[in-house]
Formats: structure tokens, sequence, C-alpha cells
């Protein structure tokens, strides 16, 4: 199985570079390939941040990347990232990585940052003055 590179499902998202869009889409159309986590969250990132897609666009162009039929990924977990990403449109694609990855661990998310705690769920809140948080 192949671990794909940020570079090479951008190349495939945005068929922007015809060379490279064309041997990420026979690489990733014609064999099994893995995205981890960090990958997807980049991905995200550049799409948004670089590219400057609209966050629901984004959404849909990942989901349906993610459908691909010999595409391995966190299902799981990514999934409820991307939907958060989705749902919160002030949470940065990072803020919703961590407030999932806490929930799912079954851990409080501690920050700062006043928006995060106020739309990253239950599990998240700001740190107290008092030397122990659970």
């Amino acid at each position: 199985m192949n671990s794909l590179d940020t570079n090479i499902v951008l190349r495939y998202l945005l068929n922007d570079i015809p060379e490279q869009s064309l041997k990420s889409k026979l690489l990733i159309t014609g064999s099994e390939s893995y995205v981890t986590d960090v990958i997807a969250v980049e991905i995200i990132f550049v799409l948004e941040r670089v590219v400057t897609m609209e966050r629901a666009d984004i959404v849909t162009l990942f989901k349906s990347f993610l459908s691909l039929p010999n595409l391995v990924y966190n299902d799981y977990f990514l999934d409820q990232v991307i939907d958060l990403y989705g749902a919160k449109k002030k949470l940065s694609i990072v803020d919703c990585y961590a407030a999932t990855e806490a929930k799912v661990y079954g851990n409080s998310l501690i920050t700062f940052d006043k928006e995060l705690v106020k739309q990253g769920g239950d599990h998240v809140r700001e740190p107290s003055s008092s030397a122990s948080i659970q």
C-alpha cells in the first residue's frame, strides 16, 4: 500500500499541474492508498488558506475524495473531524482535530481560545486557577 503525501493529493484534487495531476490520478485510482490524519489536516489547511476555497466546497471535495473505494484512512476519527469543521465555521481544521481527538479519547481539551471553548463541545474549556484540571 502507498501512503500519500499532501502534494500528491492536492494535484489529484485540484488538477492544476497536468503532468503531476495525471500521475496522481493514476496512482490514487490504480492502487490501494493510505492518507494519514496529519496529511488530511494539511490538505484541508492548504485548500482553505492557500487555495482560498470555501469551507463548504472543501468539505464536499474532501469527502468525495475519501469515498474513493481504494482509499484507506482513519474513517471513524477523520469523518468526525471533517463534520465538525463543516459545522463550525469559526474553528480551524486544527481546532476541529484537537477537539475531536480529545472527545474520542474521553479527555478534556484545555485552551485559552474562547471560540474553541464556545464551539468545540462540552469537553473543551479554559484552564481553571487550580493546579489539577479533570
